[in-house]
């Protein structure tokens, strides 16, 4: 299933930018990160739009996806684009979202080992037990690794916390199906819906939990609007293909 897509692209020559009192300079040999929406087939300069690249700089801040330098570059470069952005990194540096034990954990869970950063996030917790990212990150670990209860606390504390968010509510949704909590999992997935109604994963796991509850035709429903925003997703295509 796809979502948006973080990519690093050179800095195209013609690439200008309003002109302010600032002593920041464009690196030429540092790319930038953006965020490239789950709709769109190629990774077209010529369309790069400033919410794109604020939004891939902010990921890379955050989850520590780049060397410091980068993340550095990038910090300064938020600022140039967007001054009033200064909030949104405090709030990063007072959560201890660019902490080496958060970011450690993140990238074990994306190199799919989750036992692997169960370590590393805890010791985050137990420095920041109020931040709820550390919480949906112990739970996202949690849940991959199929313990769907402990997965659930984490992600509802991560709730309690103030991330009632979409992702937080689909993920808890998923915990909650495959513990056999079928009803619970659909009150998470409409509210996830409700916040992200073109969000592919939150459509097809309604359609997931659908088929679990024996609706086939409305199963369907869900895996060809899936299909109609990600023409390439291969969970709707594999559930519909047996139908």
């Amino acid at each position: 299933m796809t979502e948006n897509r973080l990519v690093f692209l050179p800095v195209p020559e013609n690439f200008r930018f309003p002109q302010r009192d600032t002593l920041f300079t464009i690196n030429p040999d540092i790319p930038i990160p953006v965020l490239i929406p789950e709709y769109s087939e190629e990774n077209d300069l010529e369309n790069l739009s400033v919410e794109m690249i604020l939004s891939g700089m902010l990921r890379v801040i955050e989850e520590g996806q780049a060397e410091q330098e980068w993340i550095d570059y990038y910090s300064d470069f938020v600022l140039f684009l967007r001054p009033d952005i200064l909030t949104k990194l405090k709030e990063i540096k007072d959560n201890g979202l660019d902490d080496n034990s958060f970011t450690q954990a993140y990238q074990l869970i994306m190199e799919g080992k989750a036992e692997e950063s169960l370590f590393p996030v805890r010791d985050f917790l137990e420095r920041y037990p109020l931040v709820w990212n550390g919480w949906f990150l112990l739970g996202w670990a949690l849940r991959l690794l199929d313990r769907w209860a402990d997965g659930e606390a984490a992600f509802r504390k991560a709730i309690e916390l103030g991330g009632a968010n979409s992702d937080t509510r689909n993920e808890l949704a998923i915990c909650l199906m495959e513990s056999g909590d079928y009803a619970g999992a659909k009150r998470e997935l409409e509210a996830a819906f409700r916040l992200d109604p073109e969000n592919v994963k939150i459509i097809s796991n309604m359609g997931v939990l659908a088929m679990k509850n024996g609706e086939k035709d409305k199963a369907a429903a869900f895996f060809r609007t899936v299909l109609e925003l990600d023409s390439g997703d291969p969970v709707a295509r594999k559930y519909l293909d047996s139908f």
